[in-house]
């Protein structure tokens, strides 16, 4: 699950690509549901790259952290794979971490620096950087 405002920006001189995201994601087995929570802005030429690149978009007409947690939640629910990855670098997805090790899913976190949480570091199962 890919915090798009977060997560698919420009950092220096490279674009962060969802491609970049699946190949290390790889990394902790096979990718099952992929999905990437957009906000009201987003626009139509990125909402229709999320789908070609094979994730399902989701708009949150408020806040993307609150649409992570539910749909998180969801899936933990559902049975939906054995660890969440979630890329961001946003402390507001701590509380998301915790629920879902609470529930007896793996997490992992994917995110890059300046601003990658020491909290979500932390209470992650796996850290993995951009």
């Amino acid at each position: 699950m890919v915090d798009g405002p977060n997560i698919l920006r420009k950092v220096g001189n490279k674009q962060i690509k969802l491609d970049d995201i699946d190949e290390i994601a790889h990394k902790l087995g096979s990718i099952g549901e992929k999905y990437v929570i957009l906000n009201r802005h987003a626009s139509e030429g990125l909402i229709q790259a999320v789908i070609n690149n094979g994730y399902t978009p989701i708009v949150a007409l408020e806040d993307v952290h609150i649409q992570m947690a539910i749909l998180s939640l969801d899936l933990a629910k559902r049975g939906g794979g054995n660890i969440l990855l979630l890329a961001s670098r946003d402390a507001k997805c701590t509380p998301i971490l915790m629920k879902l090790k609470e529930k007896g899913m793996k997490t992992a976190i994917l995110g890059f620096e300046p601003g990658f949480s020491i909290s979500l570091k932390n209470v992650a199962d796996y850290t993995l950087e951009l």
